[in-house]
C-alpha cells in the first residue's frame, strides 16, 4: 500500500523563501550606469513683423507695429564621460634608501570667501552660469573686474546665487536674451556660446582649486596632509609623480522647444506651441511658417567635438623606476647573485611540488621524503 501523502500547505510553502534573496530583507537597489548628465536651460527671444514686412527684423521692430515673437528654450547637457590624469603638481625622486614627506594643502585664489567654497562641481556650475550669464548679456568685462578686483571678506558668487544655476534671473538680467538675427539662434552657434562659457568656467575651477605638494611644512596652513615615501629598492631611484584628477564632461546642445505669442492689439499675450495655429488668422498662420523655416526645428542637437575638463580634489601618484642601476659594480654585482640564488630556490620548491603530486598521480600514499641533497665530491 503506498505511503499517504499529506496535501501541502499554501501558508507555509508562501513562507518558505530559501530560494528568495529578497524574502527575508529588501534587496539592495542596483547601482545605475556611470552617465551623469548636468543640464542647463537657455532661452532666445526671436521676433518677426505679423504683417510680412521683412526691412524691420528682429528687435528693430518700431513703434507698435504687430509682430510675432518666438521663444526658443535650448537644453546644455554636460556629461561626465569618465577620468583620466590631470596637470603634473610636484614630482620628486627618492635615492636608493632615502624617505621623504610630502606635504599636501589645499590652496584657493581669493576670488571666494571661506564662507562660500563648495564642491569642485558647483564651484564649476556656478562660474559656468555666471560666465555664460555675463556673455549674454555682454558683460564679460564686468565679470572679468568683479573676479580681479574681489577681497577675501566677499564672496566671489555674483551670478546671484542658486538661482542662476537654473536660468533664473539675477538683480536687472533677464534669463531671455533677445536676438536680432536668426542666424543667432542656430544651435550650432548656441552650442559654441556655451561651448565658450563652459572653457572659461573650467579655468576659473582649475585657478581656484589648486592643490599644493611640497617638501616643506607651511605653518601658515592649517589643514595639512603629510605623507611619507620611501625608496626601499636597493640600487634604483625612484621617481614619483604627483597628478591632480580631472574629470571629462561631454558639451551638447539640443533645441528643446518652440513657442510663439502675437504682439498684437485684441491678442492675448499667452504663449503656444508652433503646432497650435488653428485659433489665428490665415496672414498670421503664413507668417509664422516663413518664419519657421529660418528657426531652427525641436529636436536638433549639436555636440562639441572635444570635452571640457573639470578639476578634483584627488591626487594620484605614479611611481617610475630609474632605468639604470645607481650602485657600485661590486654591489650590483653581489645583489644580483643572492636574487639568482632565491630565484633558484624558489625553482627548487616547485619541482619537489611537482614530484610530490606525480607520485599522488600514481598512487603513491606513502609518506613524502624530500630529495635528499648531492653533496659535492671532497677535494683531494
Amino acid at each position: 500500500m503506498p505511503p499517504k501523502v499529506e496535501p501541502e500547505d499554501p501558508a507555509r510553502r508562501a513562507h518558505d523563501c530559501s530560494d528568495d534573496e529578497c524574502c527575508v530583507s529588501p534587496c539592495d537597489p542596483k547601482w545605475l550606469s556611470d552617465e551623469q548628465c548636468l543640464i542647463q536651460y537657455d532661452t532666445r527671444l526671436f521676433r518677426r513683423p505679423l504683417d510680412g514686412d521683412r526691412k524691420d527684423v528682429g528687435n528693430r521692430i518700431e513703434g507698435s507695429r504687430p509682430f510675432i515673437e518666438f521663444r526658443i528654450t535650448y537644453e546644455h547637457r554636460l556629461c561626465r564621460i569618465g577620468k583620466q590624469h590631470g596637470p603634473l603638481i610636484y614630482t620628486v625622486t627618492l635615492l636608493p634608501g632615502e624617505k621623504v614627506n610630502l606635504y599636501h594643502s589645499d590652496r584657493y585664489r581669493q576670488t571666494t570667501s571661506k564662507q562660500d567654497r563648495y564642491s569642485v562641481q558647483t564651484t564649476f556650475m556656478q562660474f559656468t552660469s555666471i560666465v555664460h550669464q555675463a556673455r549674454l548679456t555682454n558683460t564679460l568685462d564686468v565679470l572679468s573686474d568683479t573676479l580681479t578686483n574681489v577681497k577675501t571678506s566677499t564672496s566671489g558668487s555674483v551670478g546671484g546665487g542658486l538661482g542662476s544655476l537654473i536660468g533664473l534671473p539675477s538683480g536687472s538680467a533677464s534669463a531671455s536674451v533677445n536676438v536680432t538675427d536668426h542666424n543667432q539662434v542656430n544651435v550650432g552657434f548656441v552650442s559654441d556660446q556655451y561651448n565658450q562659457s563652459v572653457s572659461q568656467a573650467s579655468v576659473l575651477t582649475h585657478a581656484e582649486r589648486s592643490i599644493v605638494v611640497s617638501t616643506y611644512e607651511d605653518r601658515e596652513t592649517a589643514d595639512i596632509t603629510v605623507r611619507s615615501i620611501q625608496n626601499d629598492n636597493a640600487c634604483r631611484a625612484v621617481t614619483y609623480f604627483v597628478r591632480q584628477i580631472v574629470e571629462l564632461y561631454s558639451v551638447s546642445t539640443i533645441v528643446y522647444e518652440i513657442t510663439y505669442r502675437i504682439i498684437a492689439p485684441g491678442f492675448p499675450s499667452d504663449w503656444h506651441s508652433v503646432e497650435d495655429l488653428d485659433w489665428l488668422p490665415e496672414e498670421a498662420v503664413k507668417q509664422i511658417k516663413l518664419s519657421l523655416e529660418l528657426l531652427p526645428r525641436p529636436g536638433e542637437a549639436a555636440e562639441r567635438p572635444k570635452p571640457v575638463s573639470v578639476p578634483t580634489d584627488g591626487t594620484v601618484y605614479d611611481p617610475e623606476l630609474a632605468h639604470c642601476c645607481s650602485c657600485e659594480p661590486e654591489r650590483a654585482e653581489a645583489i644580483e647573485i643572492l636574487a639568482q640564488k632565491s630565484r633558484l630556490e624558489t625553482r627548487l620548491v616547485e619541482l619537489e611540488v611537482e614530484r610530490r603530486r606525480l607520485l599522488l598521480d600514481k598512487g603513491d600514499l606513502s609518506p613524502f621524503e624530500p630529495a635528499e641533497a648531492v653533496s659535492p665530491a671532497p677535494t683531494p
